[in-house]
């Protein structure tokens, strides 16, 4: 029985010294508030962005701003900015009779920016037909596929939207002619 005693004593002593020595540390929420604190203090902060900071945009928006076409090398930025200037010179005397409603204005304008989009396309697909043909290892090949196969889409997308608006470039022709 002194056994059970004395075994109990220590026990109850040892639970009481680590409950003294827990009442020195601070709690978990201390340590969370003082975490908070810190970081809002930090001078830089990392902005995190989350999809309610980004602004989303709808297809049509998209089509109605002129999205820049990246070109993969110089060379082909260069063919790019020879085609571009080709096609202001060829709209220009169209555009200095102006005789045009701004629906068809804003129409050719559209298809304009989807050829400059189709053709940058196309050259990205050719770059990777390129690479594919000399390319040996296993890996880079089906990446190189990879790509071919989400330009060829693309140049196709591009395609789509091109016949789209040639269509309803010359119904839009065609109205502001009657109406003339």
């Amino acid at each position: 029985m002194k056994k059970y005693a004395c075994a109990t004593l220590i026990f109850l002593l040892a639970a009481g010294a680590a409950c003294v020595a827990q009442a020195d540390q601070p709690t978990l929420g201390d340590l969370a508030k003082k975490h908070r604190q810190e970081e809002k203090n930090l001078a830089v902060k990392a902005k995190v962005f989350t999809n309610e900071d980004v602004a989303t945009s709808t297809p049509s928006a998209q089509t109605q701003s002129a999205p820049s076409v990246s070109a993969s090398t110089p060379a082909a930025a260069a063919k790019s900015a020879d085609k571009a200037s080709d096609t202001g010179k060829a709209a220009a005397p169209s555009s200095a009779a102006s005789k045009d409603a701004p629906e068809v204005a804003q129409l050719k304008q559209k298809l304009s920016t989807y050829q400059e989009q189709q053709n940058g396309w196309k050259t990205s697909a050719k770059k990777y037909e390129d690479l594919l043909a000399n390319e040996t290892s296993d890996f880079r090949r089906q990446m190189y596929q990879d790509a071919l196969q989400g330009d060829r889409q693309n140049v196709q997308s591009m395609q789509d939207k091109i016949d789209q608006t040639q269509s309803d470039l010359a119904k839009a022709e065609k109205a502001s002619s009657q109406s003339h």
